[in-house]
């Protein structure tokens, strides 16, 4: 009986270090997010400089910002595609489940809007898109940190409790 209870306290405990991202993971994701959160964060600034008088014309400052996040957040949704295995393993054990599936929300929600953006002609739509995505992008700054906070706290609770 010992054995068996020793055999899934192990398994239980490969998930658990399972869930956490290697640091190179881990890095690349924050550096992406951060590249892509940045960079969205310019072209609202861009566009709040811009001179009013040149209506939906955008500036060549515009341009770049633009296709540089882009760019970055095509990278971004490439390694957002490498976490199912933790938001599996994580939704397993009901770790963070919360503020993890408000990042799944936000993911969607941010993908849609941006596909919107970009494909959508009429200016109602791109309007409306355009202000979600805006201020959906900024929220997922705090979002992302408090995912990785409680993360954090649920890993010292893990480790006191042995």
């Amino acid at each position: 009986m010992n054995e068996i209870n020793y055999d899934a306290d192990k398994l239980v405990e490969l998930v658990r270090d399972k869930v956490r991202l290697d640091s190179w993971h881990r890095r690349s994701f924050y550096f992406s997010f951060a590249a892509t959160w940045i960079t969205g964060a310019l072209w609202l600034i861009a566009q709040g400089l811009k001179d009013p008088d040149l209506g939906p014309v955008r500036t060549p400052w515009q341009t770049v910002v633009m296709r540089t996040h882009g760019a970055v957040a095509l990278f971004f949704l490439i390694l957002l595609g490498t976490l199912m295995t933790h938001v599996r393993r994580g939704w397993a054990m009901k770790a963070n489940r919360r503020s993890g599936g408000c990042m799944i929300a936000v993911s969607a929600a941010l993908i849609l809007t941006a596909w919107m953006l970009y494909y959508l002609t009429a200016d109602s739509w791109r309007e409306w898109s355009s202000a979600v995505h805006w201020a959906v992008g900024l929220l997922a700054l705090a979002l992302i940190a408090i995912h990785v906070r409680t993360g954090g706290i649920a890993r010292v609770d893990q480790q006191e409790s042995k």
